[in-house]
């Protein structure tokens, strides 16, 4: 029969908590002669700790709640993996779900993670938080356990947040277009709910700006961060051959113009020149490799659990912004005026 806490609290003579404490190294005022004795009787036995019985006992379920919303996104998934080995490394089980980029979703599931007494929360917030962020403010805020906001933040909002300056992505992205001769550059992605979208369109019209390049509302089609609804509105761009660079939101969205454009007998990157957002991997399986913003997975994602740390011990929060780089391949080239 297997040897129970509670068979070794008996024939030693203190409580079960007590045991549990000396298994797990942690201080506890009894003799040292009971201590070894515990330690002892638990190796005759081949004891090992039930997961459940020890995280009543120290109220720690070294588990971790990972929110993301959409788990289809290349980018999404890499960081879940890195997160996971991470978090592993470190003791902790992570427990990923998927909010489908939706708040009721969302809120749901961060109320079931709690139930099952997760020790944190990281949270790739919802689209749809950003519509009331006074309100998801109020909610994050009033949460039981800790929380790391991860690739999406909320400006003056004091928990620990990491994520990557989308600004400066989307201006780094647009200036190698300029750079490269083309003048009328258009862009396909959300800046109207997006968060991170907000600030690559902006990054997009600073760069125009500082140029002295116009913009045309013609040039910019609003996009899901997804591969078929980019692949559906490219025609609202490529049919028009009004632009000779487009910006994309993300890698999916780049993908989805460029079959687009293949179909079309729009040769990339002669006729168009597109820069992606993520340098996901499988951009250089393609025919032409595509130029992209790199977010660097492994980085946010060691950011991110010292943040978890960080929040977890009950200090001060921190607020990380990571600087993407641009990673040059072969969908851009020089355009002659």
């Amino acid at each position: 029969m297997k040897v129970r806490l509670k068979d070794i609290a008996k024939e030693v003579g203190v409580s079960i908590a007590a045991v549990s404490q000396v298994l797990n190294d942690k201080p506890i005022r009894i003799t040292e002669e009971k201590k070894q004795q515990i330690k002892r009787l638990a190796a005759e036995n081949n004891y090992t700790p039930n997961a459940a019985a020890k995280s009543l006992v120290l109220k720690k379920t070294n588990t971790i709640g990972l929110i993301i919303p959409d788990i289809n996104n290349p980018f999404f998934a890499n960081l879940a993996k890195v997160l996971e080995d991470l978090l592993r490394k470190q003791g902790y089980l992570l427990i990923l779900v998927n909010s489908d980029d939706k708040v009721d979703v969302e809120k749901e599931l961060i109320q079931l993670l709690i139930d099952r007494n997760v020790d944190a929360l990281i949270i790739a917030l919802s689209t749809e938080s950003y519509a009331d962020e006074v309100q998801t403010k109020e909610r994050l805020k009033n949460l039981s356990v800790p929380i790391v906001l991860v690739d999406r933040g909320i400006d003056n909002f004091e928990v620990d947040q990491v994520f990557y300056n989308n600004r400066h992505g989307g201006y780094i992205a647009t200036s190698e277009l300029i750079k490269k001769g083309h003048k009328k550059i258009g862009t396909m992605m959300n800046p109207d709910k997006n968060i991170n979208c907000v600030y690559r369109y902006q990054g997009y019209l600073d760069a125009l700006k500082e140029f002295n390049l116009q913009r045309k509302d013609s040039w910019h089609v609003v996009t899901k961060f997804q591969f078929e609804d980019a692949y559906e509105k490219a025609d609202i761009l490529l049919k028009k051959r009004d632009v000779t660079g487009i910006v994309a939101g993300n890698d999916l969205i780049a993908l989805g113009i460029m079959k687009r454009a293949k179909e079309l007998g729009i040769k990339v990157p002669e006729d168009v020149s597109i820069v992606g957002y993520d340098n996901l991997v499988l951009n250089d399986l393609l025919e032409v490799s595509l130029t992209s913003v790199e977010q660097d997975v492994n980085d946010l994602g060691e950011k991110t659990v010292l943040a978890l740390m960080n929040a977890i011990s009950g200090q001060k929060p921190r607020y990380v912004q990571l600087t993407p780089r641009l990673i040059k391949k072969n969908s851009v080239t020089e355009r002659v005026s």
